[in-house]
């Protein structure tokens, strides 16, 4: 185990970080400097203006969110809230295993030759195939001994279809509002009609109750 933090350290020493080491979990709880390693790594996924040193733990938190969200997610790594608060507190424990991750991801891109864009070629194999904007083409990728068959579309497609998908999700999350409003009214309706017919039986009781009075009443008078 420590000589997994030993190695762990030596792979931290080895990025540039703006701030000078002194603490790891302190150091690393506003996520800026986890932002310049990954920088270093995945440059087109992380915009280091993004990400400013920080002292409030709500401020960290906002920090390790967006860390989360535009750079972690797209890694395959996924915080849940908890480890997000544990990390923006410098809690002991929580920023080297989220470092070892990375690091163990960056390694495995490493041994297998994907060290980005730069060392792949791509084929296309179709000339004419961008000459319609619905075009799917189909691409060949070339990485090291391998090569890989991908299908792309053009950038106007693609940010198209996330435009719809954008606008989709909003007509689906006004719809779940109101069939969440629908039911609330429908429950409101139940407990009326529940408690309306209570109140009729009540009547209906009293009624029957009165009858039979009326009833004693007369039989003794004749």
């Amino acid at each position: 185990m420590d000589n997994d933090l030993d190695e762990l350290y030596k792979w931290i020493d080895g990025h540039t970080i703006t701030r000078q080491k002194r603490n790891l979990n302190r150091d690393f709880s506003d996520a800026v400097p986890l932002a310049e390693i990954l920088k270093h790594h995945y440059p087109k996924l992380v915009d280091l203006h993004n990400y400013s040193p920080k002292n409030s733990l709500s401020q960290k938190i906002v920090n390790w969110e967006l860390l989360n969200k535009k750079v972690l997610s797209k890694l395959k790594i996924s915080l849940g809230q908890q480890e997000i608060e544990l990390l923006a507190k410098g809690i002991p424990g929580a920023i080297e295993k989220l470092l070892q991750t990375i690091k163990c991801k960056v390694e495995i891109r490493r041994d297998s030759g994907d060290s980005g864009e730069s060392s792949r070629v791509y084929y296309i194999e179709n000339d004419n195939a961008f000459s319609s904007k619905e075009a799917v083409v189909p691409i060949k990728i070339q990485n090291g001994d391998k090569t890989v068959d991908r299908k792309v579309v053009s950038s106007e497609v693609f940010e198209r279809m996330e435009r719809d998908i954008a606008e989709k999700n909003e007509e689906i999350a006004a719809l779940k509002a109101k069939v969440e409003h629908l039911e609330n009214m429908l429950s409101i309706k139940e407990e009326r009609i529940k408690d309306l017919t209570n109140q009729l039986q009540s009547l209906v009781n009293n009624s029957s109750q009165s009858n039979i009075s009326k009833s004693r009443f007369f039989n003794k008078i004749f």
